[in-house]
């Protein structure tokens, strides 16, 4: 399963086929998750509007590449060190929860989460989102960060993370298994998986599964705020996506989350939108900016935020 990640595996673009590994994450449009087929057809309209709005409202600066299994030039240690969390963490994160289908209800809005990257706190609540298929306004919390982290210890009364805030509920918590058993009671049903209430064995794996890139994903890099939040679409598994959102942490940059693991019914809106899924993909609302492919959005980012 990890070999791919380490032998030049490029995100997401061969068929959903069995064998395929956790990464390999492109489905062409007419394999999609059955609840996605039978969607009603006024909600389908609805997102076909919405891929039209894209295609209207931003430029396609990158779009996905051709090649199955590449790593850009110089890329192949980081994306072998990003794939590590998958492997320490068994693949959790890498789908939807099987029971989607039951949990209770969606949230409206995005859960707000005040975190940064290099927190295995903070990764263990990515986690649970990612099963739950919820997406998510990141504030990013680096340290020595100006805006985001101060925020969130005026709100919480101490610096600790990840701190949450639901808006659709008015919750506010801190403690990262109390958001994770919120978010299940809430949002799932009630039952959090085994491999997220381990007690200190999901902390420490956390901790071992980061260890690799411990440098980064976790300080402040000077930067410009933009003034809305950049959507990105990704997954917690993902190593590809794992690399963008470490930009996006350390310069400070607050993001909407979209969270596509496997099996989720929010693929189909991403392959609305191009005709074709592939992670990370990003829209800046602040540029009219559109992309896929981690190095370009790496270079994006560092050219328009990077001080």
């Amino acid at each position: 399963m990890a070999l791919r990640a380490y032998t030049g595996l490029r995100p997401c673009r061969g068929h959903l086929m069995p064998g395929h590994n956790i990464f390999t994450q492109s489905i062409p449009a007419a394999i999609v998750p059955s609840r996605v087929r039978d969607m009603g057809t006024s909600a389908r309209g609805a997102q076909t509007q919405e891929a039209k709005n894209t295609r209207s409202k931003y430029k396609l600066e990158k779009a996905a590449g051709k090649s199955r299994y590449e790593v850009a030039p110089g890329q192949r240690i980081a994306t072998a060190t990003a794939g590590v969390p998958a492997l320490v963490r068994l693949g959790t994160a890498a789908f939807v929860s099987d029971n989607l289908k039951n949990f209770r209800n969606r949230p409206k809005k995005p859960i707000e989460l005040y975190e940064f990257e290099g927190c295995p706190f903070c990764r263990k609540v990515r986690e649970a989102c990612t099963l739950l298929d919820i997406d998510v306004l990141f504030y990013p919390c680096p340290k020595g960060g100006p805006t985001w982290r101060p925020k969130a210890v005026q709100l919480s009364g101490k610096s600790q993370f990840p701190y949450m805030v639901d808006p659709n509920t008015r919750q506010q918590m801190g403690e990262s298994d109390d958001i994770i058993n919120y978010l299940y009671n809430e949002y799932g049903d009630g039952n959090v998986p085994l491999l997220l209430k381990l007690g200190p064995l999901t902390a420490i794996s956390n901790t071992l599964a980061l260890l690799p890139r411990i440098n980064r994903g976790i300080s402040y890099r000077k930067s410009k705020l933009p003034k809305k939040p950049v959507d990105l679409w990704a997954y917690e598994a993902s190593p590809f996506c794992k690399l963008a959102r470490e930009v996006l942490v350390e310069l400070e940059i607050p993001h909407i989350y979209h969270s596509v693991a496997r099996n989720s019914p929010k693929r189909q809106e991403l392959i609305d939108k191009w005709d074709v899924f592939q992670v990370p993909y990003i829209e800046d609302p602040n540029t009219g900016v559109a992309m896929f492919e981690t190095p370009q959005i790496i270079e994006y980012l560092e050219k328009t935020y990077a001080v």
